[in-house]
């Protein structure tokens, strides 16, 4: 099962994407530093159309959690509350 994770740095606005596939980093992108990580193998195997599935279904979580946000009404923010 292919599965992306994302860690974000905000002092300075970078951002990481990475993706793992059974616990193993198989690729990446580091805006800041502009490095990846691909294999062309992945291509042949079928691997690239499940990296750009995970990435699409990560945008369209973030697109609908930032209109989510637009309706501050209908969401709680966990962040803001107090223990």
């Amino acid at each position: 099962m292919t599965t992306a994770a994302g860690y974000f740095y905000f002092k300075g606005i970078a951002m990481k994407i990475i993706i793992e596939d059974g616990g193993h980093t198989i690729w990446f992108r580091d805006n800041e530093s502009k490095d990846g990580m691909a294999c062309t193998g992945y291509i042949k195997d079928g691997t690239q159309e499940k990296i750009i599935s995970a990435l699409e279904d990560a945008l369209f979580q973030a697109k609908g959690e930032s209109l989510a946000w637009d309706n501050r009404d209908g969401v709680s923010d966990i962040s803001a509350s107090t223990t």
